[in-house]
């Protein structure tokens, strides 16, 4: 199995007009977890954030699968495999490649359980081609772990088969019960202790706070020189009304929070 890195995930991400927010070194490595690993993982993060998350609103949850594909010897196959990616994904298929930051990249919208899915291909080198797709649920309760892992098995489900080496990036971001900044706080002690999750690295500037874990109870990882990290934590307060609010991303965020 390829290890796929994160610079790569964050050039799609660039690519894909996807904001991104990274406050820590660029890490050259992820590792895959395998279908039930990564629903395991998408499971204790969504039940940590029901922790902590303010009970009576919703929350935005981001899932990405990303990784590289086998390769393709132009753009009309890049163009053929869109459309075929888009048919296994229920999306009616594009007509034409776009161009963005000088890649030739097929991209595609629609929706899956209510959700809005989208679906990138492209080459970042010659030779490299990648694919991601991104599920985003605007209304989730927070206690929609089943509902978070059926969108996950029914992706999986689609590309059956596909030669498609990726791994799950997953994120949920909300309001806190407490939005003060002793409730932030005492989310993070929250998060530590229901995934046993050890500090490695921890940046820190006015109203933000970005703590990296390492955590025996998850399976998605990255490498950061020699250490695993398996979660990211963002706090980041309110300008205008002073409420903190709380990212969680196994085993990074890579989205803006």
């Amino acid at each position: 199995m390829r290890k796929f890195g994160m610079m790569a995930l964050l050039a799609l991400a660039a690519i894909g007009c996807l904001a991104v927010l990274r406050t820590q070194a660029a890490l050259p490595a992820a590792g895959t977890a395998g279908k039930a690993g990564a629903y395991a993982d998408t499971i204790k993060l969504l039940t940590t954030a029901k922790q902590v998350m303010d009970p009576a609103a919703t929350v935005k949850l981001t899932m990405k699968k990303t990784g590289a594909y086998l390769p393709v010897s132009g753009e009309a196959d890049l163009l053929a495999d869109g459309q075929l990616w888009s048919e296994r994904l229920g999306m009616t298929p594009a007509a034409a490649l776009t161009e963005q930051q000088g890649h030739a990249v097929y991209r595609q919208e629609g929706a899956a359980g209510g959700c809005k899915q989208t679906l990138l291909l492209t080459s970042l080198n010659a030779g490299e081609f990648y694919a991601i797709v991104k599920t985003e649920c605007e209304t989730l309760p927070a206690a929609g772990a089943a509902e978070a892992v059926a969108l996950q098995q029914r992706l999986d489900a689609a590309v059956e088969g596909l030669e498609w080496d990726a791994s799950w990036n997953v994120m949920v971001q909300g309001g806190l019960a407490d939005p003060s900044a002793q409730g932030a706080e005492a989310a993070l002690r929250t998060v530590e202790r229901e995934l046993a999750a050890k500090a490695e690295e921890r940046y820190e500037d006015r109203g933000t706070v970005s703590v990296s874990y390492a955590s025996p109870e998850l399976n998605e990882f990255v490498w950061s020189g020699d250490r695993k990290l398996h979660l990211q934590a963002a706090l980041r307060c309110d300008s205008q009304s002073g409420d903190w609010r709380l990212t969680l991303g196994t085993p990074v965020i890579t989205t803006e929070y």
